[in-house]
């Protein structure tokens, strides 16, 4: 990701000293950007790995006893079978080193988690991420993806996620940003949890993820393991 942190404008000193800072910091910045390659055909783990990591997205109450699921030749595969109605998936994008462990209540595992699934596996099949989203769109349209009819929560708590702002190519690593909830209902929306349109609150958000889909975004204070979060 390359950035220039802020915090460089307030450096005291000679402007030659603050002139070395940046640069340096410009150089590392740019190294990090450079090992990030975009697009790479994601590539999942071998399925107990997969599992292991899979099942960190969410506090073991939920994800010990949940289905786990992988792409395996495009498609998605059970690859460990729960007893509690909740699903665990790793998704991925096409920024190298990418890894989303998500958790699904059992309305998600049957609406939301199949989205996800199909669009790491087209990425797999090294579909374009601008095809991917007709793809999506079309699924929806033909009702062989559906959206939740209830209220659902998806867990990201995994302290091993490895975030980027977008699926696409201007997308910039976030790396492990927060433990986080992500909760839809329908007609969910921010006027209607009373939030405005320029809304300063960091903890939670109203997200648009397309003409028909909103999730609040509701951050925690600790990982799926209980460590506190350390900014």
């Amino acid at each position: 990701m390359l950035h220039i942190d802020r915090s460089l404008s307030k450096v005291r000193g000679s402007p030659t000293m603050r002139t070395v800072l940046i640069i340096a910091t410009v150089a590392l910045s740019a190294r990090g950007y450079a090992q990030n390659r975009y697009p790479v055909v994601p590539v999942a783990l071998p399925d107990s790995e997969e599992i292991a990591l899979a099942l960190t997205a969410a506090p073991s109450e939920i994800s010990s006893k949940a289905d786990v699921f992988t792409i395996k030749e495009g498609k998605a595969v059970r690859i460990r079978t729960g007893a509690n109605g909740a699903a665990c998936f790793v998704a991925r994008d096409s920024h190298e080193g990418s890894t989303y462990p998500i958790c699904y209540d059992a309305e998600g595992a049957r609406t939301r988690m199949q989205r996800e699934l199909l669009e790491v596996s087209l990425r797999m099949q090294g579909v374009a991420e601008t095809a991917i989203v007709e793809r999506v769109a079309k699924a929806y349209e033909a009702g062989t993806l559906e959206r939740p009819k209830k209220i659902t929560v998806a867990y990201m708590m995994s302290p091993k996620q490895v975030l980027y702002s977008s699926p696409n190519a201007d997308g910039r690593r976030v790396g492990a940003w927060w433990p986080h909830l992500m909760i839809s209902a329908p007609g969910l929306s921010a006027d209607g949890l009373g939030l405005s349109a320029k809304s300063t609150i960091s903890t939670f958000s109203v997200d648009a993820i397309d003409g028909h889909h909103n999730e609040l975004i509701v951050q925690l204070h600790s990982w799926s393991d209980g460590s506190p979060v350390r900014k």
